[in-house]
């Protein structure tokens, strides 16, 4: 096929962090989404403005062996699963990759072996997730298109799971006619196991939203319902919306409403413990920096001599302060912003659980005190190679070399990854 009708032969040379396949065509190179590394393919351009040139896949005139067909019948459309597409053993080798590159990008030699810690459970996994809604005529009650404000409407999801798969077929039959507008629907679960909803809304929604919660909760269909609309600065509570998970410790862990936590219940026991199992906490001085409600927090007050938290969002210290009180354990906990509240004078170990945009300059800031081992947990290579590298460089205090990193698949299905990373001073 010519150009001259829209659409381009090409190979794909690369897959990027994104998950997107860099592809190479006579009119140069495109990005685009679903494909693997080595297969040939005719692409169409996608016309839309921005630096980055992107295409849509037409054929596949040469597959990969590593490609299979995705468990979900939206897997093409939605943006939620972007690597459904390949076998298990090469999603989890680009996650690996990954990681690699990043840290090979920070100055960490190629010598250090990356653990891979694999999930046991790859489908109906996800314990939360974020829906949108839209009203009117069609209704659409699903997950946006990848780079695309579509929504992909949908009657089920097959990674949440089964309690939030549920949910959204009740959510559609009871709560989606009587909606309003636009906006986003949180998914997670509660104490007792059950679904919990978080609704967000710029638009006001009617009575009959609220009554249909009301119902729904009243029937044990979902476990508790928090709703913001039309600028409302304080969510409507019904039941019990707040989410609750295990901790590693077996105990009950509470959450906040519409907080965050991890997507994958035994890859977040295996994280907490291997993050434990680092920093080696017994009779240490530890700080743990971005706490949130305390899902390292409760481990190493457990074990060590004396520990610092640190969180900004209110909630969450909250919650972690209960957690902790709930298991008789004492921690000094501080609420604010992280770079304002490092502290002074000494301590042994550094625990940090940064967002995706990372801890820029934290680690600088934290040399001056000298402690033994830092752990850091990532979500996102790019910023976690960005920080890392800030004790590659020479500045005031000692230098740090990464002994441990692990990869754990916390997301199958996608190209994301959590990662934990031990810096010890050299």
């Amino acid at each position: 096929m010519s150009s001259a009708r829209g659409v381009l032969p090409g190979t794909v040379r690369d897959v990027v962090q994104s998950g997107e396949g860099v592809v190479e065509t006579s009119e140069g190179v495109f990005f685009v989404r679903g494909v693997i590394a080595g297969e040939a393919l005719l692409v169409r351009p996608v016309d839309k403005p921005g630096r980055v040139r992107r295409a849509n896949v037409v054929r596949i005139t040469e597959s990969a062996p590593s490609r299979v067909e995705p468990a979900c019948p939206h897997a093409a459309r939605c943006g939620g699963c972007p690597t459904m597409h390949l076998d298990l053993a090469a999603q989890r080798a680009l996650k690996a990759r990954f990681l690699g590159e990043a840290l090979r990008k920070a100055g960490v030699g190629s010598e250090l072996v990356i653990d891979v810690v694999n999930a046991d459970i790859t489908l109906g996994y996800r314990r939360r997730a974020r829906l949108t809604f839209r009203a009117g005529k069609p209704t659409a009650l699903g997950f946006r298109r990848e780079r695309s404000h579509e929504v992909i409407d949908i009657d089920r999801c097959i990674v949440l799971e089964p309690v939030l798969d549920t949910a959204i077929g009740t959510l559609r039959t009871k709560l989606l006619p009587s909606l309003v507008g636009e906006g986003e629907i949180g998914l997670s679960i509660g104490a007792k196991g059950g679904a919990v909803v978080v609704l967000r809304s710029s638009e006001a929604q009617a009575r009959s939203v609220y009554a249909a919660c009301e119902e729904m909760v009243s029937a044990g269909e979902l476990e508790g319902v928090a709703i913001t609309a039309g600028g409302a600065t304080l969510p409507a509570l019904i039941g019990q919306p707040e989410e609750c998970a295990l901790a590693a410790d077996g105990q009950v862990l509470r959450g906040t409403v519409g907080g965050f936590s991890q997507a994958h219940a035994s890859i977040n026991r295996a994280l907490t413990e291997r993050v434990l199992a680092l920093a080696e906490p017994a009779g240490m001085r530890v700080l743990e920096l971005y706490a949130g409600h305390g899902n390292f927090s409760v481990m190493l007050a457990a074990q060590a001599l004396s520990l610092v938290a640190v969180e900004q969002d209110g909630p969450a210290l909250k919650a972690c302060r209960a957690n902790l009180e709930a298991r008789g354990l004492k921690a000094k906990l501080i609420e604010g912003d992280v770079q304002r509240n490092l502290g002074s004078g000494p301590i042994d170990v550094v625990v940090l659980d940064p967002p995706r945009t990372g801890a820029p300059g934290v680690l600088t800031a934290l040399r001056a005190r000298k402690p033994k081992r830092i752990v850091y947990v990532s979500c996102d290579p790019a910023t976690l190679s960005r920080d890392i590298a800030e004790l590659q460089a020479e500045a005031p205090g000692p230098r740090y070399r990464v002994d441990h990193a692990a990869c754990f698949e916390m997301f199958p299905q996608t190209a994301d990854l959590e990662s934990v990373v031990r810096l010890v001073r050299a």
